[in-house]
């Protein structure tokens, strides 16, 4: 494509910081920071006209759903707390700005790569984490620099992004190669004991298969895979999965959250409480049996009591303008099949991410809000090459 957007740096520069924050997310949070950072200092040093090419629908309501961030951080009734914010988030803004321009100046080979490098990363980080749990290190899995909450939560969106991720090659070795990728991803979130995460990602593993993404000798051989699996686990069963499967029903206090939610929902309907104050609004702390309990486990209750109808109002469009671009990509024939599997596994992950957020949350998370920018990026590289072409046709 020759009419991608124009970079006063060098494509190897850009490409090695895109996927230096590709696999940092929950290797180091200081490198995936310093990359994020680094993105979007080149981003400012670009053209003004180079910047308006690059500008979109989907950067828009992410910086309209900051500007309420904003506005309810001021109207805080905790403003201490609340400003913590102006920081803690800041990242989230500035990388949603700088990353959707720099992949517009990356060609479909290099594209690839990059969601690619995101999913082995995930793979790499996926052995550590669950051969931590496994030598007795963790409880549960995780990497060095997340919780194991932020850890299965990234490992989703790495698992379903690479169901969908597009396969040409349909050669034994390939599949083989993906089984084993699948495998190694999964192991991991299996191990971080996150029940609604694995839950997530059996569903999208089925819908993959209905969909025809994973062929039935890949399936064999995942079969293969599990019962070996389940083979070795059976000679050593770990005792933190074994407590986890019988207390499967509980509700990790989530139930106090609801009733705690319902006493104060109309307390402060408009703009909430203010970011970050669930410490200083949530009525039931004291019914707690995890006396560690600091957000409300709920993108959508988060949101709505700390920003009001309006945060939550502006999040849900944004999610549906994210969602809606991609199913008109997947849909629109005119969209590179390479691309369009791309866009599915963006869509898929952001899905994954959505239902997760039911009981856990991404979009205030320093580490998985990032991944959500990194992931939502691809779509508006897509969306310009599909109308350059547009306007190429015309002409």
């Amino acid at each position: 494509m020759d009419n991608l957007i124009k970079s006063r740096f060098s494509e190897k520069i850009i490409f090695t910081f895109l996927s230096l924050l590709a696999v940092s997310f929950v290797l180091s949070l200081f490198v995936m920071q310093l990359a994020a950072a680094l993105i979007f200092i080149l981003w400012l040093f670009e053209k003004r006209e180079e910047k308006k090419k690059a500008f979109d629908s989907i950067i828009s309501f992410v910086l309209i759903f900051g500007l309420v961030r904003l506005i309810t951080i001021f109207l805080s009734e905790f403003p201490q707390s609340s400003f913590e914010s102006l920081y803690k988030e800041a990242l989230f803004y500035t990388t949603a700005v700088a990353l959707p321009f720099y992949l517009k100046t990356l060609d479909k080979k290099k594209v690839l790569e990059l969601m690619m490098i995101f999913i082995l990363g995930a793979a790499v980080n996926s052995i550590i984490g669950s051969t931590r749990f496994f030598i007795g290190d963790v409880e549960r899995a995780q990497s060095f620099s997340s919780s194991y909450t932020v850890f299965s939560g990234y490992l989703l969106t790495a698992f379903v992004s690479a169901l969908f991720y597009p396969k040409k090659d349909k050669s034994f070795n390939q599949q083989l190669f993906w089984a084993v990728v699948y495998s190694i991803i999964f192991l991991g979130l299996l191990t971080s004991l996150g029940r609604a995460n694995i839950a997530i990602a059996l569903f999208a593993f089925l819908v993959a298969i209905i969909l025809k993404q994973i062929p039935v000798r890949q399936i064999i051989i995942l079969i293969i895979i599990a019962l070996i699996g389940f083979g070795v686990y059976s000679v050593r069963p770990s005792k933190v999965i074994g407590e986890r499967v019988e207390n499967i029903t509980q509700l990790s206090d989530r139930d106090i959250i609801w009733q705690g939610a319902k006493e104060i929902i109309f307390e402060h309907p408009i703009f909430g409480f203010g970011p970050r104050t669930f410490q200083q609004a949530f009525p039931l702390k004291e019914k707690f049996a995890d006396k560690g309990i600091g957000g409300w486990h709920n993108d959508f209750l988060q949101i709505y009591f700390e920003s009001g109808i309006v945060g939550l109002f502006s999040f849900l469009i944004l999610l549906y303008i994210i969602i809606k671009t991609s199913i008109n990509q997947i849909r629109n024939k005119k969209t590179d099949a390479e691309l369009k599997s791309i866009s599915a596994s963006v869509l898929a992950s952001v899905i994954a991410l959505i239902l997760s957020a039911i009981v856990a949350g991404f979009i205030t998370s320093v580490i998985l809000s990032i991944v959500f920018v990194f992931l939502i990026s691809f779509l508006p590289r897509i969306e310009y090459e599909l109308k350059q072409n547009q306007i190429d046709a015309s002409e």
